[in-house]
């Protein structure tokens, strides 16, 4: 791997948050070319998302002698792949398709930027398409559409079966984060594998990592009663049935412990066939309109163990403190500030109050 140090030492650049110099590792199309570029890398941005959205990887790079306008223009469709190691922790970022380039110029210099998409995702976000599915569970949906994209279904999917599921000119993969999302489901690509999870695994999952108040660069999290909801109910009439489900559910704040002030209902008018159906969708509605009350983004220096999916506890925040779900994280590497990590992020626990000062 290539170690920073030198390169950001003989730039006469300081690293003024005393953050992390990591190592890393940049694969063209399996090629190790770490060692050629390490002279041009002006930054390095990895997005790691938890739904069906992709990852993103952006190297920014200096072009003052226009060899990347040039003789090394990348190949559209190419593949790079980035690995982050420091401190004993080590990164494996994925393998992206490379899908934009770009040139910023100035007096200053010229500055060239390589995007890429994710490779297990770009595929699915490419065409657009409508088709039906005819009684098929989700799970059954989900296989048939991963298959088309060359990838395995895993993940415990509760057997609800609508009687027809249409998917009108949408890609693959906003079909399918469509679907998981009406369920309660988590929908993400990991390799050749696309994976369905409860948010209630997601959510209870124990804190991977701890944070104090003086282990952040800097954080801002609100508290907000805005938009959430003491009761839900779901209503429709379902015509070759000749009847109209119901289902109401009151927030009993689930795992977080959160208290609902407002006196407001959640009022939903989703398509549902049975009380299967309507229950389902009625609990994950009304949880995920007041999953955010808390939530707010972090940064601290650069750490592998921040993940989308992932939990991380906070203490010394006051009552902000709790176990927080990371919904994305950002992932930088500069010449200037080395290694920080950001994450978005909701709480989904309270902790003990003596881990509030």
């Amino acid at each position: 791997m290539l170690k920073l140090t030198n390169l950001f030492s003989r730039l006469g650049k300081r690293n003024k948050m005393n953050l992390p110099i990591p190592d890393f590792t940049v694969l063209y199309n399996g090629k190790d070319i770490s060692a050629d570029v390490s002279n041009q890398v002006l930054s390095i941005e990895y997005d790691d998302r938890a739904t069906g959205e992709s990852d993103e990887l952006q190297i920014s790079l200096e072009d003052t002698d226009g060899r990347w306008k040039n003789s090394w223009y990348p190949d559209k469709g190419a593949t790079l792949e980035l690995f982050i190691r420091t401190e004993g922790l080590s990164l494996k970022c994925g393998i992206f398709v490379i899908d934009e380039m770009e040139c910023n110029g100035s007096i200053d210099g010229d500055i060239f930027s390589i995007k890429g998409l994710a490779a297990s995702l770009a595929k699915g976000m490419r065409s657009a398409v409508s088709r039906t599915h005819e009684n098929k569970s989700l799970r059954e949906i989900a296989n048939t559409v991963a298959g088309g994209l060359g990838l395995t279904v895993q993940g415990t999917i509760r057997d609800i079966r609508p009687a027809r599921t249409n998917q009108y000119r949408e890609t693959d993969l906003q079909f399918l984060n469509r679907l998981g999302s009406e369920y309660g489901y988590i929908f993400s690509v990991r390799g050749d594998l696309l994976v369905f999870t409860d948010y209630k695994e997601i959510e209870g999952r124990p804190a991977s990592i701890t944070f104090k108040r003086e282990d952040l660069v800097k954080w801002n999290i609100k508290d907000s009663s805005h938009l959430t909801y003491k009761n839900a109910r779901i209503r429709y009439h379902v015509p070759q049935k000749k009847k109209t489900i119901e289902y109401s559910t009151r927030f009993n704040g689930d795992a977080t412990g959160e208290e609902i002030t407002s006196g407001d209902d959640l009022e939903m008018y989703d398509r549902v066939e049975d009380e299967d159906q309507a229950e389902a969708k009625a609990t994950w509605g009304l949880h995920n309109a007041n999953s955010k009350m808390v939530a707010g983004e972090i940064s601290v220096p650069g750490n592998a163990l921040l993940l989308s999916g992932n939990n991380v506890q906070l203490q010394g925040i006051g009552r902000f403190s709790g176990i927080y779900q990371i919904l994305d994280t950002h992932h930088s590497i500069t010449r200037d500030s080395g290694y920080t990590t950001s994450a978005n992020i909701k709480r989904v626990k309270l902790i003990d109050k003596s881990l509030y000062k």
